[in-house]
C-alpha cells in the first residue's frame, strides 16, 4: 500500500493487520481537527473491511501523542465550532471502543490527555516502560476527553482515577501496568516483539467469538460511555470559552 509519509494519518494495510499511525511528530503528534475527521473515517473503514484482523495504533517519531493541539484548542471557543468537533470525537471514539476486532496500542514516549485515552480506548496496550503518560486536562482549566471519564475509574479503580485525572500525576509505561491502566510495559527494545507476540495470539482466536465476548464486557457495565461521551460533551465547550483556561494555555504554549 502507497503511503503519503506527509499526512497526519499514516494508515497502512499488510496480512490482515491495519496500522494507523498519527505523524505530527515534530509536535509529539498533537492531533489537529483535520486528524479528528481522519480518524473518524479510518476507524469505519477498519470496522467494516474484513479483511483486517488486528487493528494496531502508534505514533510516528518515537512518541504516541501529546493529546490534542493546543492551538487548535484555544480556536475552539465558538461553541458551534467546538460542539462540531467534539460530535466528530465522540462518533470516531466510540467507533473504536466498539471496534468488533482487536486493537492494539503502542505507546513509546509521551501519551498525554486524549493521546493517552485514546490508546486507552485498545483492547491492549502495550507500553516503553520508560513512557510517560499523564491525564493534564485539570491542569490547565479543562476536564478529561476522549471518554476518560468512563475509562479511568473502571481501569484502575476510583482512588487511581483521581490521582490520575484530578491530580494529573504523572506515570511511566511500568507503573501503568502495576495499576493496571495498560496491558503490559516492555523495554523499549522488546516492544515490537511483545506486539508481534500478541497479535500472533489474537489472531488464533475466532473472530466472532471475540467480537461477541469484547461487545459483552462492553455493554455490561453501568454508566455506559454514551454517558459519558455526552457529558464530556456538555462539559468541555464550556470551560474551553472560560477565561482561566486561555491564560494557562497561552502560559503553557509560552514555555514552549
Amino acid at each position: 500500500m502507497e503511503q503519503d509519509h506527509n499526512a497526519q494519518l499514516i494508515v497502512t494495510k499488510a496480512g490482515g493487520i491495519c496500522t494507523i499511525t498519527l505523524n505530527r511528530p515534530h509536535v509529539l503528534n498533537a492531533m489537529t481537527v483535520e486528524m479528528f475527521s481522519l480518524l473518524q473515517d479510518a476507524f469505519a473503514k477498519v470496522s467494516a473491511d474484513e479483511e483486517v484482523d488486528v487493528l494496531i495504533l502508534r505514533g510516528a517519531g518515537g512518541n504516541f501523542c501529546s493529546g490534542a493541539d493546543l492551538g487548535v484548542l484555544t480556536a475552539l471557543t465558538d461553541k458551534s465550532d467546538a460542539d462540531q468537533s467534539l460530535t466528530i470525537i465522540n462518533d470516531f471514539i466510540t467507533s473504536l471502543h466498539q471496534m468488533p476486532k482487536p486493537v492494539i496500542a503502542v505507546i513509546e514516549g509521551v501519551a498525554v490527555g486524549a493521546g493517552l485515552n485514546l490508546a486507552l480506548h485498545a483492547d491492549f496496550v502495550i507500553a516503553a516502560e520508560d513512557a510517560l503518560l499523564q491525564e493534564p486536562f485539570v491542569q490547565i482549566g479543562l476536564t478529561t476527553d476522549f471518554g476518560g471519564t468512563y475509562l479511568l475509574p473502571r481501569l484502575v479503580g476510583t482512588a487511581w482515577a483521581k490521582r490520575l485525572g484530578l491530580l494529573g500525576e504523572r506515570i511511566t509505561g511500568k507503573k501503568a501496568e502495576e495499576i493496571g491502566l495498560i496491558y503490559r510495559a516492555v523495554e523499549a527494545s522488546q516492544i515490537e516483539s511483545e506486539v508481534e507476540k500478541l497479535v500472533a495470539a489474537l489472531r488464533r482466536l475466532p473472530k466472532q467469538a471475540y467480537a461477541v465476548t469484547k461487545e459483552g464486557l462492553g455493554r455490561c457495565q453501568t454508566n455506559g460511555l454514551e454517558y459519558a461521551l455526552a457529558w464530556e460533551k456538555q462539559q468541555q465547550p464550556s470551560l474551553i470559552a472560560r477565561p482561566e483556561f486561555q491564560t494557562l494555555v497561552q502560559a503553557k504554549l509560552k514555555r514552549t
